[in-house]
């Protein structure tokens, strides 16, 4: 069974509309997580109600869109006998999650749906625009009335060659706004750098994007050896947030010019060990850590950024596969620079204020001290690209100390 969305040409018509009338996606003057996809309702089964042979009952069913970037299932009622798995993955099978009764893998749980990672729950997205769902293995037991799946709706992001158009057009929410690019855009793919900027590149690795509530997007990144993620409050604020968000690491291009992302690995978040709004910052975990242990992590300068100092800043605007900011033309093509040792955030003197480009999506980044190497603050604001309302990040001097305990009271 498939089950297909609007054609390409319908999507690009959709998105034109919106892009004309404003009714979709409007813009909000907030700092906000971007806008990335949009939900879908859907009723879908699997299971015994097309007959009880392993012919009928494992029939894949297909959900795709034309031009998608991704597909997020979500599941209405999941019960399954002993020895039968549910199978979600991408056509090629180089993509896939399991779940079975007692083993939900990898998931999320938004209680806004009424998830409660039992019954109901988020499946991990599936790059592309195509995911395909089939049951596999053979029961042992019988199968019951209660046994099956539903799906109830699904994410679907939007198509990616329409987000500049769309974050140019300040129509995704969030941050979004042209004025957060100084000049000409001067951000680039990380894999740009590999030859003239190793450091900068191999500091980028553990830095993810998070898709948030499966239409949503930010920047988080790995701080510390310890299971320990750090993005933006205006991002994840609550504890049900975090459970119901993904994180992508190793979503940035094989080459510069290139438009294929290396090989993706998702993790669930797990629990919010500290959020703060004036400061704009949340600590969280994730599940399945070990996972992510090979992209490393960074580390934290808690001293005052220093006026004058480079910096450099790596996470994913408007949703694009990873990029650094490390020049900028408002510096005469020169690196990026500290241009306000005391800029106002949500509170007096709490910022550090830089000219580096940033786009909706950059939300959660890590700002990056040159000398070190190590993270000086956390980006959370576009600016008007001048004195007075530079792009700003928060100071890790003032974030360490309510974070501290997280970390045993020694700096990572």
């Amino acid at each position: 069974m498939t089950i297909a969305r609007i054609s390409p040409q319908a999507f690009g018509l959709l998105i034109g509309a919106c892009l004309l009338t404003g009714t979709a996606f409007a813009a909000d003057p907030r700092p906000a997580p971007l806008t990335a996809g949009q939900t879908r309702a859907a009723d879908l089964r699997l299971g015994p109600h097309l007959g009880l042979s392993k012919s009928a009952w494992s029939q894949p069913v297909r959900i795709s869109t034309p031009d998608a970037a991704f597909i997020k299932v979500h599941f209405e009622h999941f019960d399954l006998p002993a020895g039968v798995t549910l199978q979600v993955s991408n056509p090629q099978g180089t993509e896939v999650y399991r779940y079975r009764q007692g083993d939900l893998g990898r998931h999320t749980v938004d209680a806004a749906l009424g998830e409660d990672g039992k019954t109901r729950f988020g499946a991990m997205s599936i790059a592309g625009n195509t995911a395909v769902l089939r049951l596999v293995g053979t029961p042992t037991e019988p199968w019951a009335p209660r046994h099956g799946v539903r799906v109830s709706r699904y994410d679907e992001g939007l198509p990616q060659e329409l987000m500049g158009e769309l974050s140019d057009a300040g129509l995704l929410g969030g941050d979004v706004s042209g004025k957060s690019i100084c000049g000409v855009k001067d951000s680039r793919p990380v894999a740009c750098y590999a030859g003239t900027d190793a450091t900068a590149v191999a500091r980028s690795k553990p830095v993810a994007l998070i898709l948030l509530n499966g239409t949503k997007w930010c920047t988080a990144w790995r701080v510390g050896a310890d299971n320990r993620i750090f993005t933006n409050n205006h991002c994840l604020d609550s504890a049900a947030d975090v459970a119901a968000s993904e994180y992508w690491f190793n979503y940035q291009a094989t080459t510069c010019t290139g438009t294929t992302s290396g090989t993706l690995t998702k993790v669930a978040g797990d629990k919010l060990l500290k959020t703060d709004q004036t400061l704009d910052y949340s600590l969280l975990t994730v599940k399945n850590f070990a996972a992510i242990s090979s992209f490393g992590y960074l580390s934290l300068e808690v001293r005052k950024p220093v006026l004058g100092e480079e910096i450099y800043i790596s996470g994913h605007p408007a949703t694009r596969m990873k990029e650094l900011s490390v020049v900028s033309d408002r510096e005469g093509g020169g690196r990026c620079k500290v241009i306000d040792a005391d800029a106002d955030g949500y509170g007096t003197n709490t910022d550090a204020g830089y000219y580096c480009d940033t786009e909706g999506g950059n939300s959660g980044s890590p700002v990056l001290a040159r000398s070190s190497h190590k993270v000086v603050a956390l980006h959370h604001f576009g600016g008007n690209c001048n004195l007075q309302a530079p792009n700003r990040g928060v100071k890790m001097q003032l974030i360490w100390p309510q974070v501290k305990s997280f970390f045993n009271n020694v700096v990572p």
